[in-house]
């Protein structure tokens, strides 16, 4: 039975305070500057100076764009605005950002306020490998250098198809597009900069990643650390001693200090200090007081706090403290790399920055009366916060304020899973650039539920600013489901899956009709690169060139959109692709791309009220001509050696109209040298888009050759009848970067093998052994007999030196037998390394490295495991092979 909601938190007549507020703040930021190019007020500034508060979070912060603020200044490269997958300045608030190359090359903010801490949204290259690079960049304050920052992209940068992989490689438009390039890295200054102020970062020599791109700097004023609450206990006071130099692992004394404490009824104070933690903290009937954000920090594995399950943990209250993991490729196979994960009901969690997390915060049913507030969630692998009713409802939940940024999932979701998100509200939080997915996601249920005053902005792929859908599996939608007074900046996007684009507000009947009461009220969807408003047909359009409509499909019904502001759209302000109806009126739409609505047939119905403009033109159609898409749109050739071409990297190229696209010659810059890629060679002409038609985009190969010292820039310039000519970036450089240095490792033979077993247990496979994922893994049959084998066919005779075993690294230790044996024909096996035991230890990642005999030429490399301490069969993740 749906839970009716409160009239007045559904102001559907009239003009609602959600939308007076929201013209305020859409009057703000016009009197700033243009709105389509600078990001909308999401500080606390507002109610210091008496103006209604906007859409989004009170943030503590000021965020400056590098390329767009008033108040920043560069000689460097101001990147886009581009809303294209796979490119710097489509993943950046704002879709621009500034890049800087060579040195002497800056990028200065003019404080508008004192600040005494900053936090910056950048971007360096990756390592050759993958395995990211380390290079500093130098930090002015009124033109006094103050320190270098250390940047890395060890936690950037994603290949392949979902989930993703570490591994460099351009491939195929549908999934394999090198992405998620930007962290963030803080620092504090030693006294408070007073407004005025102008902080720097510039290039200097020893500043050596080829490239830095710089999109936002959020300068706040930090408080003095929180001092201990009366009646908590300081954890790193007897009887606890817990070290907080970040020395030692101190899971186990912070798990014992937790338990202890709740079981007095005591409060635990965390002061400040850096706490090392290497598995997740479970936590009930327990408050948790940190010193702030920017002094007690957690960090290392499994930076996680973990909550009860049936019944849920009750009565946290965890507080004033920053978790910083070290996930740098996603991995669904575990749960853990959460910082708050489980049920908690009763509960409140705030003032936390999570970073470089799999998940901000995964919460599992049953949970209620569940409050999120004031975190900051950002570099995660997967999503921010999601409320995933699994094991039971979530009910009543309450997430006002948080800043979440650069999620590679949806930024907030709701999840119905096998329950219902129910009375759930999210409210004033900011989401930017969500890698994949949402800004926010709505799977199912919406009984009661209301999203409202949200800044939602800069989708990147698979989604839109808010996603409804019944998807996922999720339990049929009951309603209402309120959203209302939310501003949506350059939401939705060109989905490279359905080759069209996606709507800023979007609805998907994926698996099953949706007939729940929807209202839309006193949004304002602004610049919105393709449509404004969409409904997909569960039987999908298949490419924008199709112009007849899928027959039948599940509808969307009982959509009421009314009073919502559509200002700049890049094709229609309503794509009906879905049987079904809406109500639709005072709804204003300027500047709009194609048509005011897209139809073709799919029988959906809009009944108008009064008070509409500005979109009455119909077509059916996606528009004819529209860019090439080219990615990556920056090529970064890293340790290049004067006179010696380095080996080729792929860039991609597409065409994303409805009509053929001619291509001219392909050239590139001095220096760099372009080949037709030998399995998709680019021909005169790319066929229209359409995601069944391999014949719509090609792939072209390029390669650099220095000829001198130092960083190259150029550029590959692709002509088409498609209008200007697209560009890719190019990027030489001879520096042997941080990290590696940009070096590739000896290569895992192993990736390429057939790989066998004597037995394997059901879903359990040999192939898991090679699918270059630590948390899948292969496993004999339970209880059959040693020994049992694992044998890798590299296809031919090759040299081998060593293999590398690991096991996934949440696993506890135990230990292994086993020898090493080789073959050439696979017949006749001779043993390399004697049986012997190996320990697999969670403190080193449970890996284990065996050399092989000089000399080792074989074909098949197979392992025969006599004995595990830890479970009755042989198990391994990963069985590595280098040459």
């Amino acid at each position: 039975m749906s839970i009716p909601v409160a009239p007045s938190r559904r102001p559907l007549r009239g003009t609602p305070r959600s939308s007076r507020r929201l013209r305020a703040a859409i009057t703000a930021a016009l009197l700033a500057g243009p709105a389509l190019a600078l990001t909308l007020p999401s500080t606390g500034a507002a109610a210091a100076t008496g103006v209604p508060a906007a859409p989004g979070a009170a943030v503590p912060f000021t965020e400056y764009n590098a390329a767009t603020s008033p108040f920043a200044h560069t000689n460097g490269t101001v990147l886009g605005p581009d809303y294209r997958y796979g490119s710097l300045a489509a993943e950046a608030t704002g879709r621009q950002a500034v890049q800087l190359v060579g040195q002497g090359q800056y990028v200065s903010f003019r404080l508008t306020r004192a600040a005494n801490a900053v936090d910056f949204h950048y971007a360096i290259p990756d390592s050759l490998h993958g395995g990211g690079i380390t290079a500093p960049l130098s930090l002015y304050v009124d033109g006094r250098a103050t320190t270098a920052l250390s940047l890395t992209s060890q936690f950037s940068w994603l290949y392949g198809t979902y989930p993703f992989r570490n591994t460099p490689g351009t491939g195929v438009p549908d999934g394999q597009v090198p992405h998620d390039f930007y962290n963030d890295v803080r620092y504090r200054f030693a006294t408070t900069l007073p407004a005025g102020t102008v902080v720097r970062l510039q290039v200097d020599p020893g500043d050596n990643a080829p490239w830095y791109a710089i999109n936002t700097a959020d300068f706040e004023q930090v408080a003095a650390p929180t001092a201990k609450p009366d009646g908590y206990a300081d954890v790193t006071q007897a009887p606890y001693n817990v070290d907080n130099t970040g020395a030692t692992d101190v899971t186990g004394a912070l798990q014992h200090a937790i338990d202890t404490a709740s079981a007095a009824g005591q409060g635990l104070y965390l002061p400040p200090g850096t706490y090392t933690v290497s598995s997740p903290l479970n936590v009930n009937a327990i408050a948790i007081a940190g010193a702030g954000e920017w002094y007690t920090l957690l960090t290392g594995r499994n930076v996680e706090f973990n909550g009860q399950q049936n019944p849920p943990s009750s009565h946290v209250d965890i507080s004033g403290l920053a978790m910083f993991g070290n996930v740098d490729v996603r991995d669904d196979s575990n749960s853990e790399d959460t910082g708050f994960n489980g049920g908690f009901s009763d509960s409140t969690i705030s003032d936390v920055w999570i970073q470089n997390e799999k998940v901000g915060a995964w919460i599992v049913g049953p949970s209620s009366k569940l409050t999120m507030r004031n975190l900051r969630i950002q570099d995660t692998t997967a999503d921010g916060i999601n409320l995933n009713a699994a094991d039971g409802p979530v009910t009543g939940a309450l997430l006002r304020d948080n800043f979440l940024r650069n999620t590679q999932d949806d930024g907030l979701a709701l999840w119905s899973e096998n329950y219902g998100d129910t009375d759930d509200t999210l409210t004033h939080n900011t989401v930017d650039s969500p890698g994949l997915a949402n800004n926010i996601g709505v799977y199912g249920s919406g009984a009661g539920d209301v999203i409202s005053d949200n800044l939602l902005q800069d989708t990147v792929t698979r989604g839109g600013g808010i996603g409804i859908g019944q998807r996922f599996d999720s339990v049929r939608m009951s309603g209402p489901l309120d959203i209302t007074g939310n501003v949506l900046a350059r939401t939705g996007q060109w989905d490279p899956g359905w080759d069209y684009g996606v709507g800023a507000i979007w609805f998907d009947p994926q698996q099953g009709d949706m007939d729940s009461a929807v209202n839309i009220t006193g949004n304002a969807l602004l610049d919105s690169p393709y449509s404004a408003f969409m409904f997909q047909n569960s039987n999908a359009y298949t490419g924008s060139a199709v112009t007849t409509p899928p027959t039948a499909g599940h509808s969307v019904r009982n959509v009421s959109i009314n009073d919502n502001l559509v200002a700049g759209v890049g094709s229609y302000v309503f794509q009906d692709q879905a049987p079904g109806s809406v109500s639709v009126s005072g709804t204003v739409a300027t500047g709009v791309g194609k048509s005011g609505i897209f139809s073709c047939g799919a029988g959906f119905a809009i009944n108008r009220g009064p008070g509409d403009f500005g979109w009455s033109s119909s077509t059916c159609g996606m528009p004819g001509t529209s860019p090439l898409w080219t990615y990556p749109s920056t090529t970064t050739f890293e340790n290049a050696t004067v006179g010696t071409a380095t080996p080729v990297q792929r860039i991609a190229v597409m065409n994303t109209g409805t009509a053929s696209a001619t291509l001219g010659t392909i050239t590139a810059s001095a220096g760099f040298t372009v080949t037709p890629d030998p399995t998709y060679p680019c021909a005169t002409s790319l066929h229209p888009t359409s995601p069944t038609d391999s014949a719509n985009w090609c792939m072209v190969d390029v390669s650099y050759t220095a000829g001198a010292a130092g960083i190259t820039q150029g550029t590959l310039t692709v002509p088409s009848s498609e209008g200007r000519p697209a560009t890719v970036q190019l990027v030489g450089d001879t520096d042997p970067i941080g990290g590696t240095g940009g070096v590739a490792p000896p290569s895992n033979l192993a990736l390429d093998a057939t790989m066998t077993a004597s037995s394997s247990l059901e879903y359990f496979p040999a192939t898991n052994a090679n699918d270059d994922n630590d948390g899948s893994y292969w496993e004999s049959e339970d209880g059959q007999p040693f020994p049992q084998t694992l044998t890798a066919d590299l296809g031919s005779v090759q040299p081998e030196s060593s293999v590398v075993l690991t096991l996934p690294s949440n696993w506890g230790s135990r230990v292994q037998t086993l020898s090493v044996l080789g073959s050439t024909d696979g017949t006749d096996f001779t043993t390399l390394v004697p049986s012997a035991d190996y320990t697999f230890d969670p403190a080193t990642q449970n890996k284990v490295t065996i050399t092989l005999p000089p000399g080792t030429n074989d074909r098949y490399l197979q392992l025969s495991v006599t004995g595990n301490t830890g479970w009755t069969a042989a198990q391994l993740s990963e069985f590595e092979i280098f040459g």
